[in-house]
C-alpha cells in the first residue's frame, strides 16, 4: 500500500507540471507570470506553508527527542552543503554551473512530496519529524540557498538578505511550537488555504517554464543524468550507511534517508525566478530527478525496510 501511495504521489506532481507546461503553450502563463508567481510563493505561501506545517503536527513525547531532530536537521544542512561543494569540483562541473549544482544536491522536494511519501513509508508519526526538517530547510534554503544562487554578489555574504519571509516564518514556526502556541481557528485556517496553494502553484511555474524549452533540449541534458543518479540513489545510501551507526531512533534515521532521497526541491526555480536568475537548467534538474525518483524512491524504501 505504501509504494501505492508513492506512486500515486509521483502521478499527481506530473499532473501538476504538465497543466503548467499546457497553460504556456495556450498562452496563459508566460516568463512574465511565472516571476509574478514565484515571487507569490516565496513571500506568502511558502511562509504561510510552514507556519500551518508545524502548528498543526502531533507532539513529541519529551524535549529530548525534539531537540535530537533539530540536531539530526541542522548538522544534515551544515554537513551537506560542504559535501556538495566537494563533489561539485570532484565531478569537475563547470564553474558556470557549480551554484547550481550545488543547490540542487542540498535541497531537496520536502513539502509536496518528503511528508505525503513519509506518511506512506514510515507511518503518520513521521510526520512530525518532516515538519521539523522542513523549519531547518527553510532557514537553510532563504539563507545559505538564497547566498548561493545570488547573481553578481561577488562571494559576500549580506546577513540583510537572510531576514525575509521566509526565515522569519520558519523562526516563528519553531517558537509557536517550543512555546505551544494555539493560532485560534479563525488565524489558522487562512493561513492553511494559503499555504496550501504552494504545491500548485510551484509545479506550474516548473512546467510552464520547461515549455519556453525544446523538449528534445529537455531530455538531451546528459550532464544530469550521473548527477540524478548521485541525487537520488548514491546520497541516501550513503546517509543510511553512515548514520545507522549514529542514530538509534529508527523514525529519525528513516526520516533522514528519506528527506536526502527526494527530488530537487521546486523551491530553488522560485528563488532562482525571485532573484533574477535563469532557472531554466535547475527546472530540467527537477523534471529529471522527479521522473526517476518513480523507480529509486520505491528502492530506497525497500532498502530501509531491510536496514530496519
Amino acid at each position: 500500500m505504501g509504494m501505492t501511495l508513492v506512486l500515486q504521489q509521483m502521478i499527481v506532481l506530473f499532473l501538476m507540471m504538465a497543466a503548467g507546461y499546457a497553460a504556456n503553450r495556450c498562452r496563459v502563463m508566460s516568463k512574465e507570470s511565472e516571476q509574478l508567481f514565484s515571487k507569490l510563493i516565496v513571500n506568502l505561501t511558502c511562509p504561510a506553508l510552514i507556519i500551518n506545517s508545524v502548528t498543526t503536527s502531533g507532539r513529541l513525547e519529551s524535549m529530548g527527542a525534539l531537540f535530537a531532530i533539530f540536531g539530526a536537521a541542522a548538522v544534515y544542512y551544515v554537513l551537506l552543503p560542504l559535501l556538495s561543494k566537494g563533489l561539485v569540483r570532484l565531478l569537475r562541473v563547470p564553474a558556470e554551473r557549480a551554484a547550481e549544482y550545488e543547490s540542487m544536491l542540498v535541497y531537496s522536494n520536502l513539502g509536496f512530496m518528503g511528508i505525503p511519501v513519509a506518511n506512506a513509508v514510515l507511518g503518520p508519526d513521521s510526520v512530525l519529524y518532516l515538519s521539523i526538517f522542513m523549519a531547518v530547510f527553510n532557514i537553510s534554503v532563504f539563507s545559505y540557498g538564497t547566498l548561493l544562487i545570488q547573481p553578481g554578489e561577488g562571494g559576500k555574504v549580506h546577513f540583510r538578505k537572510m531576514v525575509n519571509p521566509g526565515t522569519v516564518s520558519a523562526v516563528a514556526a519553531i517558537l509557536l511550537y517550543l512555546l505551544e502556541v494555539q493560532l485560534p481557528s479563525l488565524i489558522l485556517q487562512p493561513v492553511a488555504s494559503i499555504g496550501s496553494t504552494t504545491t500548485p502553484l510551484a509545479m506550474l511555474v516548473i512546467g510552464s517554464s520547461l515549455a519556453r524549452q525544446p523538449l528534445r533540449e529537455v531530455l538531451q541534458e546528459k550532464s544530469l543524468l550521473p548527477f540524478t543518479l548521485l541525487r537520488l540513489l548514491v546520497l541516501p545510501a550513503a546517509v543510511l550507511l553512515v548514520c545507522r551507526w549514529f542514530l538509534h531512533d529508527p523514525m529519525l534515521l528513516g526520516a533522514l534517508v528519506l528527506v536526502s532521497a527526494m527530488p530537487v526541491a521546486s523551491n530553488v526555480v522560485m528563488l532562482c525566478n525571485e532573484l533574477g536568475r535563469d532557472s531554466s537548467y535547475i527546472s530540467k534538474g527537477v523534471f529529471f530527478s522527479t521522473v526517476f525518483s518513480v523507480v529509486t524512491l520505491p528502492l530506497i524504501s525497500l532498502l530501509l525496510s531491510a536496514a530496519g
